[in-house]
């Protein structure tokens, strides 16, 4: 069973029109949610956010094992 350790990571999207890459992802992220955010991030293509999300979702991981 996974430890008391409680995460966040909340992914705000919107499109900039006109702009050559429209795309704005705002990325706040914590792995431990008593700590407040940890960083806050942006990002203009997809990828990357998919890329920063599975890190985050590994690191979550790595955290909860060494706690238990």
């Amino acid at each position: 069973m996974v430890g008391d350790l409680t995460g966040i990571l909340i992914i705000r999207a919107c499109i900039e029109e006109g702009s050559s890459e429209p795309l704005r992802a705002q990325v706040r992220l914590s792995t431990d949610v008593s700590t407040g955010y940890e960083r806050m991030l942006t990002f203009t293509r997809p990828e990357a956010v998919g890329a920063l999300v599975e890190e985050w979702l590994t690191n979550f991981m790595q955290d909860a094992k060494r706690i238990n």
